[in-house]
């Protein structure tokens, strides 16, 4: 009875060894990928990267039928991912008072295109838009269009837009 008692506690053990082993190596398994794909993979983009580096501020004044708008762009880069804020100040026609508005940007850059989607970064209004730009000439200027949802007119409207690089 003796041997059978010790018998199920070394069973019983080896069984509890080999679940928490088992538990650790996942732990230690993700904790190897995260570390791999947030670090290592980030690390490596940004050396074998060659391409046009459009991080920075940038500035565009835009007038339309009913307003003024004067807008900065601030995009940082990490390889050919992109991601920033975009503060637009709208002005009125015939209204000393600005609307500010701030979007979240994020997109990526190819050659010298990139595609940018923006979202409103005040969750209680509807914000959205996208931007395809090109870097013209020694890279100072982003041109392009960008197509977004106007709330004031309840429709998709797009336009030419022009950015150049705030010094």
């Amino acid at each position: 009875m003796n041997g059978l008692i010790i018998q199920l506690d070394s069973l019983t053990s080896n069984i509890i060894i080999g679940i928490l082993t088992g538990i650790l190596t996942t732990a230690l398994l993700y904790l190897i990928s995260r570390m791999f794909a947030d670090w290592l993979i980030p690390w490596y983009r940004n050396i074998k990267y060659i391409g046009i580096d459009v991080s920075g501020v940038w500035e565009t004044k835009q007038e339309f039928e009913d307003s003024k708008e004067y807008s900065l762009l601030n995009l940082k880069q990490k390889a050919d991912k992109l991601e920033g804020l975009w503060t637009i100040s709208i002005t009125k026609n015939g209204s000393d008072q600005n609307e500010i508005k701030t979007f979240y940007v994020s997109g990526s850059i190819e050659d010298r295109f990139a595609l940018l989607i923006s979202k409103n970064t005040d969750r209680r209004q509807i914000g959205i838009g996208t931007m395809l730009i090109e870097a013209i000439g020694n890279g100072f200027e982003l041109k392009g269009c960008e197509t977004w949802y106007s709330v004031d007119n309840k429709t998709i409207k797009s336009d030419i837009i022009c950015f150049k690089r705030k010094k």
